[in-house]
């Protein structure tokens, strides 16, 4: 719909005149009347009211688009909880709704409502496995042979992976982190995606010349790193006020780099200062004077990895 030139009490019209078409199951007029008042109020009773009729008029994929666009929101009710997980699992995005059902586990949640929350979501995996197995199958082949596609479309592909059930997608994905022609970007997703999950098993993986384990439960993303974020730390205390622009492009170049390194930083990271600074030199020239003595080894693993970035085929 084009642009809604507001009226006093337009808002408050366009409900009460959603609501009447609802109650007439007149489906796509409520649609209408609800997505008019939310363009001039995104509340959440409008977002509710929206993917509510959306739902009844068969388009439960873009009702969860809405609903996304308020999603914390949506997690501070137990009510709304129930809505957008009977919402996810209706459109098969089955590993959002585990991830969804994890960080409500730490939250002010009663137990029972938890437990009630885990078997819904378990019904409906049980379900789709029951009766879609030859998509399943047709997606883990996929994930098999991953690294056959371009890098974007390997992305893609893991996007589309996370309509698996948490347990088909947990196995199809172990070889993506053993395989050694795996790009370090995809393996960081995956990483991130079994952390969210709280994956308690040990998990093998390649990690550039090495076969390394870890247990995704221990780890933290890699944005709460702690060596992260002193990265981060010691280049905004250098660049905030004396070149913004490169302060943008520095992070980008780090988080980037860290992305290959990722979860296993901690192993090589061990002076934030001086990787600052080596990133600082390698991205300025030879002519940059650090603060700090960069040692060989450093400058080594952040040309290494700035190469690596620079292959990037999307």
């Amino acid at each position: 719909m084009g642009d809604i030139t507001q009226f006093p009490d337009q808002y408050d019209r366009l409900i009460r005149m959603g609501k009447v078409a609802l109650n007439q199951q007149n489906w796509q007029q409520a649609c209408d009347h609800f997505e008019a008042a939310y363009q001039l109020e995104q509340t959440l009773s409008a977002n509710l009211l929206w993917a509510s009729a959306l739902i009844e008029a068969g388009d439960p994929q873009t009702a969860l688009t809405i609903v996304e666009e308020q999603q914390a929101d949506y997690l501070q009710q137990t009510d709304l909880v129930r809505f957008y997980l009977a919402l996810l699992l209706n459109n098969h995005r089955f590993i959002t709704a585990n991830q969804v059902w994890e960080a409500l586990r730490h939250a002010t949640i009663a137990p029972q409502v938890i437990k009630t929350f885990r078997m819904m979501i378990t019904a409906a995996e049980l379900e789709y496995q029951a009766n879609h197995q030859a998509a399943i199958q047709k997606q883990a082949e996929g994930l098999y042979n991953l690294t056959a596609h371009p890098l974007a479309e390997q992305l893609a592909m893991l996007t589309q992976a996370e309509q698996l059930p948490r347990n088909v997608y947990v196995t199809s994905i172990a070889p993506i982190l053993t395989n050694p022609y795996s790009h370090a970007f995809v393996k960081t997703t995956v990483i991130e995606t079994l952390v969210q999950l709280n994956i308690e098993q040990l998990v093998t993986m390649q990690w550039f010349e090495q076969t390394k384990t870890f247990v995704p439960a221990d780890i933290q993303l890699m944005e709460e790193s702690p060596i992260f974020n002193a990265v981060l730390a010691a280049l905004n205390e250098q660049l905030a006020t004396e070149d913004p622009t490169l302060l943008a492009q520095v992070m980008a170049d780090v988080e980037m780099g860290f992305a290959y390194l990722y979860p296993f930083e901690a192993e090589i990271m061990y002076n934030p200062t001086e990787w600052a600074q080596a990133w600082l030199k390698q991205l300025l020239g030879p002519d940059y004077t650090a603060s700090v003595v960069i040692s060989e080894k450093i400058q080594d693993w952040v040309k290494k990895l700035q190469e690596m970035t620079g292959k990037l085929d999307f």
